[in-house]
């Protein structure tokens, strides 16, 4: 994800960004981390970038975003290779910004598909004739398809240099993208695939593509009925494409290996109330099945009409370990974000951010990671910062509750202020892509688009209310310490503790539990961080939605001291919607279907599993009807860590044993070994807690 640049690491950038020196400096940090993710090995990396310093190529920042990318495009070295499709980055070529970048956004690839360069060059030409009246936007707009133009001259010619035996037809798909729609099934895989590689060389990151068999399905079916395409050649196709996006997967990544934000969204509720499914959504999840890459992946949207087969087709490939498909329930989905103001055509037709949260497809500047909230860091901070007197006076748990949300509003409210200080980098790119844009004539980054929300991802929730009951039932229940007794062996980490510790971890009422209670605190804690957000409105009149998953369990958690839930200081947090120390799944999902997701609370709510592969393989028809019962419960989305702990640990002491696995880390997959020791131990954790007892 980009938290964590957006809070800390922006600034530096920004200021480096002023001058050619710092701007070199930046580029060859950024370089030695991805160059030591792609070479697995320091010295490897150190050489190679030394060898190659001398391409290092950054755009002046002074100059329009427009021009920029126009002089990146002709700088970037073509590479042609004989695989199935033409696919390439150059490192080297780094776009240059003075603020933050525009990312995590899907944009509609059906736009590419059904228009030719010269179709969107047309539009601006008219404009500028006719006496527009924003002749910046649409000179930008001009500057930006020339350069694009020009690159795939470019690629053309180094087709026509190369050895490739299909040249001529290549030749082709790339003389349509500037003068024609695309008219077969291959060549618009070849369509996307170029525009998402103009995007990543233009410095967006965390691209997701769409519903590819929805956006495909005319294609498909038109040469597969004129007999121009077979089923299995173009299964052989989808596999060449996953294999073509795979590839640069440690240039692509963003905090860790594999976080590309490269999703692909299948199936989905209709309009009329059908369920949406063809062809292409088996194809795509049996090619993921195949080839068990970590990315891309995969997001089944599914309502209660989702067919049997394809549930078990999803929980098969999931049962892989590959982490896909993630599962998204339309049923609860679409109306959340009607309710929230979406208009019904787009809701239906959402897609999802890098990892779960949902938006409209080619509508706007949403940025649904921009931030994220700590529930426990406002709790933490009234019996870590104030006086022994004040917690005395808490007399009661309703005053405690009291006083705990009056610390949550602060921290809502610093957090606005971190976003009315946010600044985007204008992106013509993306506003040729966005509805509203070209016809406002404003870029997607001065309010052109037609939704401008801000999206934020929260964390801590269950240790935030676990630690509240647990006050409650120790202190103004049970009465077995005073508040500030117990306050005081919680800041004392509780060294020699350790009953006590075990009866806070294991407390049997707990967040993931079907109690009335804990559902009930659960649900007053979120709607009141709503109220905190519902009157906020941002420059473009965008809003703040929320969800309750976030990556920042483990990051968050090293900050922020021992908690009354029984964690330690700096141990990491609660992942997601998910209950470790309760394995009775179908009370998670009642839990989990009972959360209050109206308002702005459905910015991405993922129950978390972590099952053991032999759970699934031997239950697998029970596995199956249970997640089918599930959507019709009404949990929001779902994805499944599918690996046990002897596995986890063996790859831990000998990696060289488990080169291939692949594990579910937060919205994306990665190969364990890739993982920073952090986040295997967690994972160890958390299997050999879900390996106690296992249960429907």
């Amino acid at each position: 994800m980009n938290i964590y640049f957006r809070k800390i690491a922006g600034p530096i950038f920004n200021r480096a960004q002023k001058s050619n020196l710092g701007r070199k400096s930046i580029n060859i940090v950024f370089l030695t981390r991805k160059f030591i993710w792609r070479f697995n090995n320091k010295t490897t990396a150190g050489v190679y970038l030394v060898k190659n310093i001398h391409k290092i190529f950054n755009t002046n920042p002074k100059l329009s975003y427009a021009i920029q990318i126009k002089k990146l495009l002709d700088k970037v070295n073509i590479q042609i290779t004989d695989e199935n499709f033409i696919f390439f980055l150059d490192e080297f070529k780094i776009l240059s910004y003075n603020n933050i970048r525009v990312d995590n956004i899907s944009i509609d690839y059906s736009r590419t598909l059904d228009n030719s360069l010269h179709d969107f060059k047309e539009f601006y030409s008219l404009k500028k004739v006719n006496n527009t009246k924003n002749i910046d936007f649409i000179q930008d707009q001009l500057d930006m398809i020339e350069g694009i133009e020009l690159f795939i001259l470019k690629i053309i010619d180094a087709i026509k240099n190369s050895n490739r035996q299909d040249k001529d037809k290549y030749i082709g798909f790339f003389e349509n993208i500037i003068n024609k729609k695309v008219t077969h099934f291959e060549e618009a895989l070849q369509r996307i695939l170029f525009y998402n590689q103009v995007l990543w060389q233009t410095g967006h990151y965390l691209n997701g593509l769409g519903r590819l068999d929805k956006i495909l399905q005319d294609l498909y079916y038109n040469d597969i009925n004129n007999n121009f395409l077979t089923k299995e050649e173009a299964f052989n196709l989808i596999k060449n494409f996953l294999k073509s996006l795979h590839s640069y997967y440690w240039y692509k990544s963003t905090a860790f290996l594999g976080d590309t934000g490269q999703v692909i969204i299948l199936g989905g509720k209709e309009t009329d109330g059908t369920y949406f499914y063809n062809d292409l959504t088996y194809l795509f999840i049996e090619a993921i099945n195949q080839l068990q890459l970590p990315d891309p992946k995969a997001l089944l949207r599914v309502s209660k009409d989702t067919p049997r087969d394809l549930i078990e087709l999803s929980l098969k490939t999931m049962n892989t370990g590959c982490g896909s498909p993630l599962l998204s329930n339309d049923d609860i989905v679409i109306d959340k974000m009607i309710e929230f103001g979406y208009d019904a055509d787009d809701a239906y037709n959402y897609v999802v951010s890098a990892c779960w949260e949902p938006s409209a497809v080619g509508k706007g500047l949403e940025q649904n990671n921009i931030n994220f909230l700590s529930f426990l860091k406002p709790l933490n901070n009234i019996f870590d910062n104030e006086s022994e007197e004040f917690i005395n006076s808490i007399n009661d748990f309703d005053n405690l509750f009291e006083t705990y949300k009056t610390y949550l509003k602060i921290e809502a409210n610093n957090l606005i202020d971190i976003l009315d200080d946010v600044e985007f980098n204008t992106d013509p790119i993306l506003s040729m892509f966005i509805d509203n844009c070209k016809y406002n004539q404003l870029d997607v980054t001065n309010g052109g688009a037609k939704y401008n929300h801000y999206g934020i991802t929260t964390v801590s929730l269950a240790n935030t209310v676990n630690s509240l009951y647990n006050i409650k039932q120790f202190v103004f229940k049970d009465k077995k310490f005073s508040l500030t007794e117990f306050n005081n062996i919680r800041k004392d980490n509780f060294t020699d503790c350790d009953d006590l510790l075990e009866q806070l971890k294991t407390n049997p009422k707990h967040f993931g539990c079907d109690d009335e209670e804990i559902i009930s605190l659960t649900n007053e804690i979120i709607e009141y961080l709503e109220n905190c957000f519902k009157d906020y409105r941002n420059k473009f009149g965008g809003r703040i939605k929320f969800g309750l998953s976030s990556p920042s369990y483990i990051s968050g958690g090293e900050i922020i001291s021992a908690s009354f839930d029984g964690r330690r200081n700096g141990e990491p947090f609660s992942t997601h919607i998910s209950a470790d120390l309760n394995n009775d799944y179908t009370e998670l999902m009642r839990f989990a279907s009972k959360i209050d997701y109206e308002g702005c609370k459905f910015n991405g709510n993922v129950v978390d599993l972590m099952v053991s592969p032999n759970f699934i393989k031997n239950n697998f028809e029970k596995f199956t009807d249970y997640i089918l019962l599930s959507i019709k419960l009404g949990f929001y989305q779902m994805q499944m860590n599918v690996v046990d702990s002897k596995t986890l640990i063996e790859a831990k002491a000998h990696p060289e044993l488990h080169t291939n696995l692949i594990v579910r880390v937060w919205g994306f997959s990665s190969y364990f070994n890739d993982l920073p020791l952090s986040y295997k131990d967690l994972l160890i954790e958390r299997a050999l807690k879900n390996e106690r007892k296992l249960s429907f």
